[in-house]
């Protein structure tokens, strides 16, 4: 593997963990089952993907796309554990459980009004009224 590539993988899976941290108003992740039923990316978004940023999953490095899923559906032991859907459902958990608190507490601490501050999760979650700010990090990931 050649420096570039490797570059792009850890970017691309990445964004792909960010893609499938957007939880719904349940805090489901429903990206997760939608990325493991995919054999690859869709060539066309509608509007209700676009929500999700599935839109985004073409851009992807197809194969970087492919290794996500074949984890998401298997599994690899690597040292100090196992690689495998619960871990990238757990990670996504973790992810969105850590934006939000960033959100959160930046904005308790810095917010004059009630528009100001880092929002980047909305305690009614669906969808993410932060899939703008989401969108533009995915893309400079994906770039």
């Amino acid at each position: 593997m050649n420096q570039h590539y490797g570059t792009t993988g850890i970017k691309h899976g990445l964004a792909l963990l960010l893609i499938m941290a957007l939880e719904d108003a349940q805090h489901q992740r429903p990206n997760l089952q939608y990325i493991s039923s995919q054999a690859t990316p869709p060539n066309i978004s509608a509007l209700t993907d676009a929500k999700w940023l599935r839109d985004l999953l073409p851009v992807v490095d197809p194969k970087v796309y492919e290794q996500v899923r074949t984890l998401l559906n298997g599994s690899i032991a690597v040292p100090g554990g196992l690689v495998d859907g619960q871990l990238f459902d757990d990670t996504a958990k973790n992810l969105s459980l850590i934006l939000r608190g960033l959100s959160e507490s930046y904005h308790a601490r810095y917010a004059t009004t009630a528009g100001d501050g880092l929002t980047l999760w909305d305690p009614s979650c669906y969808p993410h009224p932060s899939t703008w700010r989401m969108r533009e990090a995915i893309t400079a990931l994906l770039a």
